[in-house]
Order: C-alpha cells, then sequence, then structure tokens
C-alpha cells in the first residue's frame, strides 16, 4: 500500500475533475516580493499558494481562449497611420529629388542609413 501511494506521488497527483490527467510540477519563477504577495492572498483564502497560482492560471487562460485577441492598434488608428505614411512618402519623395537636384546625395544617403537603424531599433521594441 506504501509502495502504491509512493507510486501515486511520483506520477503527479489527478485533477480535482475527475480528469486522469495527472498533474505534474512545471516551474514558474517569481521575484520574493511577488510571492510573498501570493503567499498572503493564499493564507487570507485559506489555500496554499501553488493552489491559488494554478486557479489564477487557469482562470486566466480560459479567459483568453474564449475571447478574441486583441488588436494592437484599433483600426482607425492603422488608417492613420496608412494615411501619414502616404504624406510622408511623398514628402520624402520630394525632398529627395531637391536634394539630388542639389547635390546634396551624401546627406541623402546619411538620413536613410539613419532612418534604416531607428526602424531596426524600434521593430525590437514592439507596440507601445
Amino acid at each position: 500500500m506504501a509502495q502504491d501511494r509512493g507510486a501515486r506521488a511520483r506520477e503527479g497527483r489527478t485533477t480535482g475533475n475527475g480528469s486522469d490527467d495527472p498533474r505534474r510540477p512545471h516551474s514558474i519563477r517569481f521575484a520574493d516580493s511577488e510571492w510573498r504577495l501570493v503567499e498572503a492572498a493564499a493564507l487570507r483564502q485559506g489555500i496554499p499558494a501553488g493552489e491559488l497560482v494554478r486557479a489564477a492560471a487557469l482562470t486566466a487562460a480560459g479567459e483568453r481562449l474564449e475571447k478574441p485577441a486583441e488588436a494592437a492598434l484599433a483600426p482607425g488608428h492603422l488608417a492613420l497611420i496608412e494615411a501619414t505614411y502616404r504624406a510622408v512618402y511623398v514628402l520624402a519623395t520630394l525632398g529627395r529629388e531637391r536634394m539630388i537636384d542639389d547635390g546634396r546625395d551624401y546627406d541623402l544617403d546619411d538620413l536613410v542609413r539613419e532612418a534604416r537603424k531607428t526602424m531596426l531599433e524600434t521593430m525590437d521594441e514592439g507596440p507601445a
């Protein structure tokens, strides 16, 4: 009998809903201050901290699966960005032609190089 309990503990506990899907340990990292907050909330609820974290994570996952993913920007903002891009493109094209006519190709090269560098840096940041 003791061997049976030990084998069950090694395989993980089964979920409380009667499923045969055993729970297994998974690692999640918290700062000490974050974990103290979790422990205080769990103590207030009278449940273990791990149970609180599991319940919160499963609730959040279920809610996010039920709702469609939110767009990073509203359609109106996307339209505004597109219109702004087109206007900037027209002005940049006109400015480029003037710079070439004035023999300022080197300034144009510097501007393009700086714009590419900025674009690459900001692409790594993601939406604001």
